[in-house]
């Protein structure tokens, strides 16, 4: 169940929409303009990485941060880790 729901939830980053980022960013006080928004899905769409994995995680931000910048790219992290508090699955981002 682990694992599908792991799938199920890198499935929904891929499919996440400018407008989808923009409101959670607003929802969290997560400073993300609405050009980052869009490199940002733009970037999940195509990345390969697993966000559950600590080292694929830092790969993903590290391809953000040079798409953005350092900033925004520790602003998604952040929004990431309160997106799974949110929803009970702190514990699988290790």
């Amino acid at each position: 169940m682990f694992n599908v729901a792991q799938q199920y939830i890198t499935h929904k980053l891929k499919q996440l929409t400018i407008e989808d980022l923009m409101y959670y960013s607003q929802t969290y006080n997560i400073p993300i303009s609405y050009e980052e928004a869009g490199k940002i899905t733009k970037a999940l769409k195509h990345s390969k990485e697993n966000p559950f994995d600590p080292d694929g995680r830092k790969r993903m931000l590290r391809q953000l941060a040079s798409i953005t910048s350092k900033e925004t790219a520790h602003s998604v992290n952040i929004l990431l880790h309160r997106l799974a508090k949110q929803y009970g699955v702190e514990d699988w981002l290790y």
